[in-house]
């Protein structure tokens, strides 16, 4: 068994704030992680972290991206316990993605689309949220009763079967990771 984790964030920027009025949930941003230190997170968002409208697939990290920039941004991160095969097949899965990851596109369309009842289904596009449903649902990661491409990053916000680790400033995760371990929460 191992773990992989789900990172819900708010940043304050424009959009984030957008999105976080129209759901009215804290949250706008969604992340996955491979393992507990967040050092990398596969989601769409920006590429260019000044630059709002140059979007597709990103790694990013504590201290990565727009992260670097956005000091005060604040997250929950939530962890999930999976299967050998299927932490490896969400594995592969992103890798494909990240592989040919030029194909892709952020889904703007979808960002107004979705809040607003109206599921797309774009054959290379995507939004953060899609993107890890999509991800988790191509892996055998069955955690939401919906089509991937109608799903929010609210829809993340306490979700049944994903557990809470950490709620705060992501900056300050690896300090609460190095004085309490997550194994033993």
């Amino acid at each position: 068994m191992k773990k992989i984790y789900i990172v819900s964030t708010y940043t304050g920027t424009v959009l984030a704030h957008l999105i976080r009025t129209i759901t009215r949930k804290p949250y706008s941003h969604i992340s996955i992680s491979l393992d507990d230190s967040l050092e990398t997170m596969y989601a769409f968002g920006r590429i260019n972290p000044k630059n709002p409208l140059v979007a597709g697939f990103v790694e990013e990290g504590i201290d990565k991206g727009l992260y670097e920039i956005k000091k005060n941004t604040i997250c929950r991160v939530y962890s999930l316990e999976i299967d050998d095969d299927k932490y490896e097949k969400l594995k592969t899965n992103i890798n494909q993605i990240k592989s040919v990851k030029s194909l892709y596109s952020y889904d703007l369309i979808s960002l107004i689309a979705i809040p607003l009842g109206f599921g797309r289904n774009p054959e290379f596009g995507y939004v953060c949220s899609t993107f890890a449903a999509d991800m988790l649902s191509k892996s055998g990661i069955k955690l939401l009763n919906k089509p991937f491409y109608t799903v929010q990053p609210n829809d993340f916000y306490n979700l049944k079967g994903l557990t809470l680790e950490y709620e705060g400033l992501l900056r300050d995760y690896n300090k609460f990771r190095a004085t309490y371990s997550i194994d033993t929460i």
